[in-house]
């Protein structure tokens, strides 16, 4: 109960528009937790629900409210509260607080959207990832993209920032050369699409981020980038593109499309060019690619080798929703896994050095993953969110 009364007051911070960043977080953590947690949020901020539920929240009796949620909480084996007879709250804020009394009891009437508290390992489905991320604005507000409907989400200096079928989108109002800096995060878990303002696309996969300007207003266009991301240039002879990645390692875009690896727990950053031309610098040295190449930066001290026999399948397989496998050994394979499903990965004694090839779903449940991997001769254990590898 204590739990469904948190989360309502959150929710109902959520409709006003004054949660704090710490509470942004917390309620898209609760939202992005289980899919069902996903769509009683939905239900409860949707234009449907508003229409029929919020005029109800302008006459509501928070007395009667509440005595109605502690009736169906001992219907359901729960612990009313202690507090009897709350003082009335007829207006202002209290009109909100009657509003998170009825969110605390329509939760509380679902109780099965929670995560158990200990959940039973044997039965227990891990689901795979979604489009989840947050987005950073100039002034330090987060907004937790899964949560929010499609619609103008903000404006940033000349953009307004719009969400549009899952997708966040800048674009530009008027002529400004005014510079402001915007960050999208995907968690582990999630992924996410953005279209820039000057019309690049850009797909972040699990655990990455983006940090870019909300306008291109300078000489050049340069972002940021952590984890990995593939990126649609949009042709500009003016302004080169610029990725900028950790070891001192940038990229120059010349207008194409490539996919650029560059996780801290990877033991090289790799740069795939699909399309066009790039130009690659690491600590004074240059090498460009042609399409079909892919640049592989080792990591301390940088050094850079070039490999032309890729598989552009597997290079780019994640942002087609597919795990491809060619030639992996099994802690690379995990390392995927671990990152699309948000799980702890253990490893019970030495791994032999196997190799996988393979194509899966990146929609399928983790278990029908480990599953096709189990029949190549690797034995895992769940154990919540641990997967052991045996």
């Amino acid at each position: 109960m204590e739990e469904s009364i948190q989360v309502a007051g959150l929710i109902a911070g959520h409709l006003r528009a004054e949660l704090t960043d710490e509470e942004k977080i917390l309620l898209e953590k609760w939202v992005s937790a289980n899919e069902a947690n996903k769509a009683l949020f939905d239900e409860l901020v949707s234009k449907e629900f508003h229409q029929s539920e919020l005029p109800f929240f302008f006459d509501i009796d928070t007395d009667k409210a509440w005595n109605r949620i502690a009736a169906a909480n001992n219907d359901n084996g729960l612990m009313a509260s202690q507090e009897a007879n709350p003082p009335k709250r007829e207006f202002g804020p209290w009109l909100w607080a009657a509003a998170a009394v009825v969110i605390a009891g329509f939760l509380l009437l679902k109780t099965s959207f929670f995560i158990p508290a200990a959940p039973v390992a044997s039965t227990q489905e891990i689901l795979p990832g979604g489009d989840r991320a947050t987005l950073t604005l100039s002034d330090g507000t987060v907004i937790p993209l899964s949560s929010v409907a499609d619609g103008g989400i903000a404006s940033q200096g000349s953009v307004t920032v719009v969400k549009l079928d899952g997708m966040v989108q800048y674009q530009p109002t008027r002529e400004s050369t005014e510079i402001v800096y915007n960050t999208i995060q995907t968690p582990k878990g999630g992924k996410y699409q953005l279209v820039l303002a000057d019309g690049t696309v850009v797909w972040l996969n699990a655990s990455s981020s983006l940090r870019f300007p909300t306008a291109f207003n300078g000489k050049d266009r340069v972002v940021e980038l952590k984890g990995e991301g593939f990126f649609e240039v949009t042709k500009n002879a003016k302004k080169p593109f610029r990725v900028k990645l950790e070891e001192g390692t940038e990229i120059e875009v010349f207008g194409t499309s490539f996919n650029i690896n560059a996780y801290e727990d990877e033991k090289m950053i790799k740069a795939t060019l699909i399309e066009g031309k790039i130009g690659l610098s690491v600590d004074g040295m240059q090498q460009n690619l042609v399409a079909g190449q892919q640049a592989r930066v080792k990591k301390g001290p940088s050094s850079i080798s070039i490999a032309d026999d890729v598989e552009m399948d597997e290079v780019v397989g994640w942002k087609n929703d597919l795990f491809v496998f060619k030639s992996l050994d099994i802690k690379s394979i995990m390392r995927q896994i671990s990152r699309w499903y948000d799980v702890e990965v253990v490893y019970a004694g030495e791994m032999g050095n196997e190799t996988f090839s393979g194509v899966v779903s990146a929609k399928s449940n983790l278990s029908q993953v480990l599953k096709i991997l189990e029949e190549g001769g690797v034995a895992f254990k769940i154990e919540g969110r641990k997967i052991i590898v045996k």
